[in-house]
């Protein structure tokens, strides 16, 4: 006998047993009251009615409870299994698989957040130096394992709030809330500076040595996602033109400067 068997048979017995001495308190209670004799078919009438009535009633309630019990059961399973597999899809689809990081249309949808009048969030693009040459000398499985490297500094660098994100190829997004530009080059340029003292290769007469290019711009109230991305752009350049592994600033403002003619034409 299976469990879900002695369970209902337990409890229609444990029914039955109840019916059986509720009848018998009604019946002989009614019998006094008026009077009647209590004779053996009294005793018949009272144990096996309720058995004959209870026990199939109650088993077949107690049985069609178990299955409506198994289907929540089962229902419930379904739903967490199907919440997981969502869950796990949804992070797949907005995260970089490699490094764990948010992917670009999902970093753009957070630049985009709507800001109250006079709060400002400042975009840092976090480019590596002579990547290419990183892959071409030591691999491209050692140049996963530096993207892999620079996408943890990014976290530890940054707090819990912000935002980070990998961009295409070996570009790297990093959104501060709340922070204007005198503060993300202070930010930046600890980033830099801790990237650039990453251990990357011990042991080896030509170690592998990785440096960043960082440009920032800051994110007004109504400013273009896209817009911001192309003057944080200018500024990575500007800081490899002068010789790579340094943070600039300095083309955002004419960066901003120009989209805004352009516009206005």
């Amino acid at each position: 006998m299976t469990s879900r068997s002695r369970r209902i048979l337990g409890k229609s017995i444990a029914v039955t047993i109840i019916a059986i001495v509720a009848t018998f308190g009604l019946s002989f209670t009614a019998r006094l009251a008026l009077q009647m004799p209590i004779d053996w078919l009294s005793w018949v009438e009272c144990t096996f009615i309720p058995i004959l009535i209870g026990m199939p009633v109650g088993a077949y309630i107690f049985a069609q409870s178990e299955t409506i019990q198994d289907t929540c059961d089962k229902l419930e399973k379904s739903y967490a299994a199907l919440k997981d597999a969502h869950d796990r899809l949804t992070f797949v689809t907005s995260h970089d698989q490699m490094t764990g990081l948010l992917s670009r249309g999902e970093f753009i949808a957070r630049m985009e957040r709507k800001r109250d009048e006079g709060e400002w969030d400042t975009l840092l693009l976090i480019d590596p130096d002579h990547f290419s040459l990183v892959n071409d000398k030591h691999g491209h499985s050692k140049g996963d394992e530096a993207l892999v490297r620079i996408a943890k500094a990014l976290v530890y660098m940054t707090r819990p709030g912000d935002s980070i994100g990998r961009l295409g190829g070996e570009e790297f997004g990093v959104l501060l809330r709340g922070v204007r530009k005198e503060q993300a080059m202070i930010v930046a340029e600890n980033i830099r500076r801790h990237i650039e003292g990453i251990p990357w290769i011990k042991g080896q007469q030509d170690d592998l040595t990785v440096t960043v290019s960082i440009g920032g711009a800051e994110i007004a109230r109504n400013a273009d996602a896209e817009d911001v991305l192309r003057a944080a752009g200018r500024c990575v350049l500007e800081a490899k033109q002068r010789g790579r592994n340094r943070v600039s600033f300095e083309f955002e403002m004419a960066s901003l400067r120009d989209i805004a003619s352009r516009r206005r034409v």
